[in-house]
């Protein structure tokens, strides 16, 4: 019941996001254009279906999420519906507990993983709540998932 509000939470802090912000891009305005939905997964990674294939986690990204810190910033990857080109969303972690993170989404996508998140007013101040183990189902694609959404990068300040 939880991940469900929570999904139905995301998508609607989302959409109210995207209306606000300006596109970072031309093809960010197109109809159709909108963030990733991050769903955590109802079964593990082991369980995916036959024909989805799913890489092996990477281990750097596995031991940042197990050991979040304060202002690290997730960067998503997925696909827009009706795109093939890959777009990025971001989360900055507010907030982390011993069992759970609390994320910050963007108020834009960009098609630059590596683009400029330091702007005042950059992310929402409307926090979701993840457990250690939904945070770690960010890195695998889910069955279904017609985005293909998964956490490509996590960056943290030196």
């Amino acid at each position: 019941m939880l991940a469900i509000l929570r999904i139905t939470g995301l998508g609607l802090l989302l959409g109210s996001a995207a209306c606000q912000s300006q596109p970072a891009s031309p093809p960010a305005a197109e109809a159709g254009a909108a963030a990733p939905a991050i769903i955590p997964a109802a079964a593990p990674a082991s369980a995916a279906p036959a024909g989805l294939l799913t890489a092996p986690p990477d281990t750097t990204l596995a031991r940042r999420i197990q050991r979040p810190q304060l202002n690290d910033v997730y960067v998503v990857a997925y696909q827009p519906a009706g795109g093939t080109g890959e777009r990025y969303f971001f989360y900055r972690v507010s907030r982390a507990t011993p069992t759970t993170v609390d994320l910050l989404p963007a108020r834009q996508e960009s098609s630059d993983p590596a683009a400029d998140v330091s702007a005042a007013g950059f992310f929402t101040d409307k926090a979701l709540t993840y457990t250690r183990a939904e945070a770690l189902e960010l890195l695998q694609e889910q069955a279904g998932d017609v985005q293909h959404t998964r956490l490509v990068q996590i960056r943290r300040e030196k």
